[in-house]
């Protein structure tokens, strides 16, 4: 099969049935008169032969390939390019450089251990590719080991798998079409190649059964695409050739029993060949275990012979020379191996061979150097059979299924073969032969559903289901397992309550035949847990898992790895419901289980892997956690192919740590790898991305970018609506994140209609009370304190904490976040006792559910130092920081965002007590904290800058510390929406500056400016915009304009009245300020009045010598002197 592909041409062929492909890229080539010639004359070679002009096209194609060994011919001045980009690959074999100054080009072989020479001649080149084909075909050799002492890994099945294809072959009816489809096949693959195409003829009309060998021997068409169909274990080709297969192996039982009546007792046979580096590793590593030779093996019963061709000169200088020493008894297994001596049919009769039939298995014994060859001795044995044979007897015992054709079937599916599996079944479905035909439509749908073909999939089950239940008797029993798949694809879709119906049928079906504790009940009880779990129907799920366990602790021996499965499936419910240290305990157990019963390397193992991640993560142990995750990457990669889904889910795992972690930009990098692979393997709309692009969204928004975060929760959404309508768990989710992207923007009215859609759907398909919907109650709460509708928040928070008490009995880390949530709303009510207690209550939890220095704990510890340093109580706050600073100093010893808070916070107070030389120091540490943990210029460094140039304005430093202010604004502006309220904080402080300078004019400028955004900001009112009212008023004050000061005092003294309580320190300052306006004004009358409303509350909050009283006391006296 020939192809000349250019720049736009597509491929032609598009599967090479042989061993071999001959590549010849040169962008020049179409330009040479004798292209056509050149073509012929290679494929006089080898059959499967392309041109490539287009290096790209070359490349890609190369890198497609896996079952094949590719010969790559190309000139000398494009051999650098290519060859520096291909020549590591596998599945390149030799390499050949045809220029016309071979001299210019000889330090390539130095450069490419895989070139075999520089020629000049076509005659030459074609020589030479001839020798390395055949010297391939002679050494070629695929192996497949099984080891004993480990369960069925992919290997050992494949191992089976090759055995029990042997096994069913030979009972095969004789099929009188089989060899007219086998030459009409292949004469269409080999159209156009005369050489094969006359083999074809005369193989059509001279070949009869007893001439397999010798059609065998010939190295023609059929003895290359037998072999490697054998090779790959490709089943459509063995099927096709099953006659032959067959033949052969009478003919090697007919020559063997010739051996069996000779004297001979014992036989040792030799098989030289080169293997690479990973080959020979692959063998150096298995010493002592069974290999089954993936095709017939040929042997010499000459050493010397063997020796010679490991060490025959192959040009290629990255081989190793092995010789394979077989032991044969012959007297001890007579008819159990099969073997012949073939020497009679070889061209070259001297080497004395001898072929194995596909039954035998070898025992790998030993590997010693001999001389500059390897030696490898093995013991022919027909242990493959017998494994063979148990295999077929677990798998009738575990599935009741008695057809060794059907088992073969389901095998293939086991390796992941779901095309060829699927295609079996077909043809079985066409030609029956008395099998059972409800479970072969049931296993058509089986390689469906593993395909990801749901509908199809189903349509087959439901098949299998009629069929099965319409006979006499009707088989209920046979029919349960039907029931169990259908029930998984509608819980992969998301179909919860019918998946639910369908499991629970097939468990009533089940117990009426089976006694409890049996393992298809136990699966089964799995299968309910695993969807009362989805619907976070927590314990019941819990029960149901723990009834599995407790049947599968009776049935299985301790450590068996179903037992692992349970272990994990109850730590995950543990694990939702926030009992991280149970939980980690379970998926412990279920580790050690697994690590003793699989390799370390084995898939299974990756998802506890994971699992324990998972819940380290969410104990905020996040470098522990993110060595799991990494470890489960790891398995990942090395046993799927790059970019399957399961790695993408390490991935999706890896960037929520980072996301935790506040490293936006690591996380986004894995979030979009992982993005990436699901998108390839998944449909547009699918559920996994919905939740990679959910998790990308929550980044752009921790950095601020939100409008590009809610582009992203829109379009998962989107996904999830169209994807599955009954998905409300994921919608009400999506709808959450929406909500929580606008309440951080200050869009509180659009957040609030979001979170009340997420509600609405909660209420409509939660059972009363379900946790789920705290979180949401919690949400809107939150959006109603920044609105500073208090009384309105309040209710929601305690509507969450009735729910989440409920819920859970025993306390939750969740009802600690509530608790804070209630304490916040307290605090800004300026309800300090109130709060301090609910921010201890949500401590105590804390300190019960989590270790010693959690950050959790540390998030609270800060809440209460607020409380203090609101009160005034500088010296408890303090303590209470520098408490919470210690936890994070130990949770977080490289530093960490959340320590520049607690910095902030001390200086702060230190501020407030005019300890402006540590305040600043404060200030500066969290800073360069901060500079540390994130690149230049994050949104987060304004507070760190706003705080230092309070500091340094405090410190008379003006022109200083206006740079910081202005620095921080700059930040703000970037990163903040066109009048952000943190924005309005900062022209505040910029303005304070100026107002200190003396400067008024250009302070009531920015003072203006940050009063403009309060009040957009807070529509409604809010304290802040009294602040900014009262700021205004001083200046006015100062500029002697006291009729419009007045104005501005009032009304934030008519704010202060509405907000906070009658006695509070603010309202009392504002009557203050009034008085002093109508005192200037000469109003004393006024002024008197406000001054003694003042004082009536300060004398209720402040004590007896505080200045506040004692100026307020004077200022009366001196008011009533002038009435």
């Amino acid at each position: 099969m020939v192809t000349s592909i250019n720049q736009s041409a597509t491929i032609g062929p598009s599967e090479n049935k042989e061993s071999t492909t001959v590549i010849w890229f040169d962008p020049y080539i179409n330009l040479d008169q004798d292209i056509d010639i050149t073509r012929q004359q290679l494929r006089l070679i080898n059959d499967f032969v392309i041109f490539y002009t287009d290096l790209e096209l070359c490349i890609a194609f190369i890198q497609s390939i896996i079952k094949e060994k590719i010969f790559l011919i190309t000139s000398g001045l494009q051999a650098s390019q290519i060859l520096s980009r291909i020549s590591h690959l596998s599945q390149i074999h030799s390499i050949f450089i045809f220029c016309i100054k071979k001299d210019k080009y000889e330090y390539l072989i130095d450069d490419y251990s895989k070139i075999i020479d520089i020629y000049t001649d076509l005659y030459t080149l074609c020589q030479s590719i001839r020798e390395q084909i055949d010297l391939f075909y002679k050494q070629i050799l695929t192996f497949t080991l099984f080891s004993q002492d480990q369960k069925l890994t992919k290997q050992s099945a494949e191992f089976i798998c090759f055995h029990l294809f042997n096994y069913i072959i030979g009972q095969l009816p004789d099929d009188l079409h089989a060899k007219e489809h086998m030459i009409e096949i292949c004469r269409q693959y080999y159209n156009g190649n005369l050489r094969e195409l006359a083999f074809i003829k005369d193989f059509e009309r001279s070949y009869k059964p007893e001439d397999a060998i010798h059609w065998y021997k010939k190295q023609s068409f059929i003895y290359k695409l037998v072999n490697k169909a054998l090779r790959n274990k490709d089943i459509d080709q063995l099927y096709m050739f099953r006659f032959f297969i067959n033949d052969l192996s009478a003919n090697l039982a007919y020559e063997h029993v010739k051996m069996l009546s000779s004297y001979e007792r014992t036989l040792t046979v030799y098989r030289g060949i080169q293997l690479d580096k990973e080959e020979f590793d692959k063998l150096k590593d298995n010493q002592g275990k069974l290999m089954s030779i993936n095709g017939y093996l040929s042997a010499s019963r000459v050493r010397s012979y063997a020796f010679t061709f490991a060490l025959k000169s192959n040009e290629r200088t990255d081989v190793i020379p092995v010789v394979f020493e077989i032991l044969c008894n012959i007297e001890q297994e007579r008819k159990n191996v099969i073997f012949a001596d073939v020497a009679q049919f070889s061209e070259y009769p001297e080497e004395k061979e001898v072929l194995f039939d596909l039954n035998v298995t070898f025992r790998f014994e030993s590997m010693n150097r001999d001389g500059e060859v390897y030696l490898i001795r093995m013991n022919a044995t027909n242990e493959g059979e017998q494994i063979t044979k148990d295999y077929i007897e677990l798998v009738q015992r575990e599935t009741k299924e008695e057809s060794v054709h059907i088992i073969f079937g389901r095998l293939m599916c086991k390796l992941g073969e779901y095309d060829k599996s699927e295609k079996y079944f077909r043809e079985l479905l066409e030609n029956p032969n008395d099998e059972d035909i409800a479970w072969i439509e049931f296993n058509i749908g089986r390689a469906l559903d593993f395909k990801g073909e749901s509908e199809a999939a189903r349509e087959y089950y439901l098949r299998a289901n009629d069929r099965m239940i319409n006979t006499e008797p009707p088989r209920i029993k046979d029919s349960a397992y039907i029931l169990t798949n259908i029930g998984s694809i509608l819980h992969d879709q998301e179909e919860y309550d019918e998946a639910l119906d369908y499991y629970k049928e097939t468990l009533k079906r089940l117990e009426k035949y089976y006694p409890s504790g049996h393992m298809d009940i136990v699966h089964n009880l799995n299968n309910i847990a695993g969807i009362l779990k989805k619907q976070h129907k927590y314990d019941e799920a819990l029960d149901y898992y723990q009834q599995s366990l407790e049947m599968q602790e009776i049935y299985y021996p301790y450590d068996h790895v179903r037992i692992a499965t349970t272990l994990n499936n109850i730590g995950d419910i543990l694990r939702k419901r926030g009992k991280y240290d149970e939980a980690l305990d379970y998926y412990q157990r279920a580790l050690q289980i697994q690590e003793k019963y699989y390799p370390s390397n084995k898939i299974n193992i990756a998802q506890t892997l994971n699992n324990i991640g998972c819940s380290l993560g969410n104990q905020k142990k996040y470098d522990e956690a993110l060595d799991y995750h990494q470890r489960a990457l790891n398995i990942r990669e090395t046993c799927y192919p790059s970019g399957h889904v399961d790695i993408g889910k390490s991935l999706n795992n890896i960037g929520w740590i980072y996301d935790e972690q506040r490293q936006y930009e690591e996380a986004f990098n894995y979030y979009q790898r992982a993005l990436k692979i699901q998108e390839k393997y998944n449909p547009s709309d699918h559920i996994q991305i919905a939740q990679i692009l959910n998790n990308i969204g929550t980044i752009l928004r921790h950095q601020k970018k939100f409008n590009k975060a809610l582009e992203y929760h829109h379009r998962a959404l989107k996904m999830r609506e169209k994807y599955n309508s009954s998905g409300y768990v994921d919608i009400a989710r999506s709808l959450n994140n929406i909500g929580f992207t606008l309440d951080k923007q200050g869009n509180y009215d659009e957040a609030r209609d979001y979170y009340q859609q997420a509600l609405t759907m909660q209420e409509k398909h939660y059972p009363s009370g379900h946790v789920d919907i705290a979180w949401t109650l919690n949400r809107i709460g939150g959006t109603l304190r920044q609105q500073k509708k208090y009384t309105e928040a309040l209710d929601f928070y305690l509507q969450a904490l009735n729910i989440q008490e409920k819920y859970y009995s025993n306390g939750h880390v969740d009802i600690a976040w509530t608790l804070n949530g209630i304490g916040s709303i307290l605090r800004k009510q300026g309800k300090y006792d109130e709060s301090l207690n609910y921010y201890q209550r949500a401590l105590k939890i804390e300190e019960k559910f989590y270790s010693s220095n959690h950050t959790d704990i540390a998030r609270t510890l800060n809440n209460i130092g607020r409380i203090f340093s609101q009160q005034r109580k500088y010296d408890k706050a303090t303590d209470y920081y520098q408490q919470a600073f210690k936890m994070q100093e130990k949770f977080y010893p490289a530093g960490h965002i959340d320590m520049a808070w607690t910095l902030n916070s001390i200086g702060d107070i230190l501020r407030k007590e005019e300890q402006y030389d540590k305040a600043l120091d404060y200030h500066q540490r969290a800073l360069i904290m901060q500079q540390k943990c994130y690149p230049s210029g994050h949104f987060c460094f304004a507070r760190s800058l706003n705080g230092i140039g309070c500091a340094l304005g405090n410190k008379k430093k003006y022109h200083e510390a206006r740079d910081y202010h202005k620095g921080a604004l700059k930040i703000q502006e970037k990163y903040y929406p066109s009048g952000h309220v943190d924005i309005a904080h900062t022209l505040n402080n910029i303005a304070w500056i100026y107002d200190d300078q003396g400067k008024y004019s250009e302070a009531l400028n920015y003072y203006q400016q940050a009063l403009k955004i309060r009040e957009k900001y807070h529509p409604s009112g809010h304290i802040e915009i009294a602040k900014s009212l009262n700021n205004i008023g001083f200046i006015l004050d100062n500029q002697k304009r006291y009729d419009e000061a007045r104005g501005y005092y009032q009304r934030a003294l008519d704010m202060y009245e509405k907000y906070y309580s009658s006695d509070h320190i603010e309202t009392a300052d504002s009557f203050s300020n009034i008085a002093v306006c109508y005192e200037k004004e000469n109003k004393p009358l006024m002024a008197l009045d406000c001054y003694k409303q003042a004082l009536t509350i300060y004398n209720k909050l402040l004590p007896i010598d505080h200045p506040k009283r004692t100026m307020t006391d004077r200022s009366i006296h001196r008011v009533t002197s002038k009435i």
